[in-house]
């Protein structure tokens, strides 16, 4: 029997997964809590959804390709982030646009974008075609090219206002729920979104989250980009008033996130080349942050059902482009509780499952 809304959802877990299922609960008229887990989940420090940049990039540069499924994540992204914007009555402030300047390492990969444009390749749709005018602050002997459908969501911003809602209409709590505990009475299903803090129990069931410890540094500095967030190995990102976004570091299986020493050298060493000296030597640092994302083994979300749990369901592994993934993700999910539609096979935790 599909779920209807006459039933009552537990969402544990505050995070980006949390916040995006309780508004396609939301959407549905379903009535629902959502509690914070973290107290026994993890250190509430551990939450990248609290200090992450939020950027979204339909373009994997690595390989110069799209990201899987990259013009159904934008179509929904820039929906549900809008809707949050009229919900929450913050009409402009959480939904940015940034375009990627990316600065090219060589000319091997100046050849490749040129490549993908020529050969019609599925990511060209979303490249510029090659410049060599940069900003006057930002250095690319190699060129450039930009990538116009990316930005930012203003994630800390997004969680506040989204826990002050709920709060205000009683419906967040500080409460703990794991595998091991009863379905609380007044509940007819559990959506799990826990983000690292759920590693046991998912070990349990054969799936893994693996801990992406990942750092980010706030620039006050008055360089000028053009409005656009420059990209080479790392990124820096522009967030008005003359702030930058410098991020980020990635180091595996970190079980206490912490910002370190070697996070900072790490991102300003990276950065330092593509920035004219005289405004990189006058960069201030105002801000030294660092969380834990939760991933998969393949890097793609966990959603579904889980099979020996009467009524309870998972949404995790959103990783680093959570931001961009997690809306549609969080939609499969709800119109698979709702409406029986079958969830697509490569975020169906069964994916693993059956290999056990």
């Amino acid at each position: 029997m599909p779920s209807s809304s006459t039933d009552t959802f537990l969402i544990v877990g505050s995070g980006l997964s949390g916040i995006l299922m309780a508004w396609e609960l939301e959407k549905r008229g379903v009535d629902y809590e959502v509690w914070n887990s973290g107290a026994k989940s993890g250190p509430e420090s551990n939450s990248a959804t609290k200090v992450a940049a939020g950027m979204f990039n339909p373009v994997s540069f690595k390989r110069l390709v799209e990201v899987w499924n990259a013009q159904e994540h934008l179509n929904a992204m820039r929906e549900t982030y809008q809707s949050l914007e009229h919900f929450l009555n913050l009409q402009g402030e959480l939904f940015h646009i940034a375009p990627i300047m990316r600065v090219f390492p060589n000319s091997q990969y100046r050849d490749l974008w040129l490549k993908r444009l020529n050969d019609s390749h599925p990511v060209a749709g979303f490249l510029s075609e090659i410049s060599d005018e940069c900003p006057k602050d930002v250095i690319a002997p190699h060129g450039f090219g930009v990538v116009p459908e990316a930005g930012w969501v203003n994630l800390p911003l997004l969680i506040k206002s989204f826990r002050s809602n709920l709060e205000l209409r009683g419906k967040f709590f500080e409460k703990h729920w794991d595998f091991s505990t009863q379905m609380p009475l007044k509940f007819s299903h559990v959506i799990d979104c826990r983000g690292v803090g759920a590693t046991q129990d998912f070990a349990s069931l054969g799936l893994k989250i693996a801990s992406d410890h990942g750092e980010i540094l706030t620039i006050q500095s008055p360089i000028n980009t053009n409005g656009m967030c420059v990209n080479r190995v790392k990124w820096l990102l522009p967030r008005g008033n003359s702030t930058f976004k410098l991020g980020a570091t990635y180091k595996w299986n970190v079980t206490k996130s912490e910002p370190t020493e070697a996070g900072c050298s790490e991102l300003l060493l990276a950065l330092q080349p593509i920035i004219a000296p005289n405004v990189f030597n006058n960069f201030e640092i105002t801000d030294h942050v660092s969380g834990l994302r939760p991933a998969s083994s393949d890097r793609r979300p966990y959603a579904g059902p889980v099979n020996n749990l009467k009524n309870t369901y998972i949404l995790n592994g959103l990783g680093t482009r959570g931001v961009f993934v997690g809306p549609t993700t969080a939609s499969h999910l709800a119109h698979f509780i709702f409406d029986q539609t079958p969830l697509p096979a490569d975020i169906c935790p069964a994916r693993f499952i059956k290999k056990q």
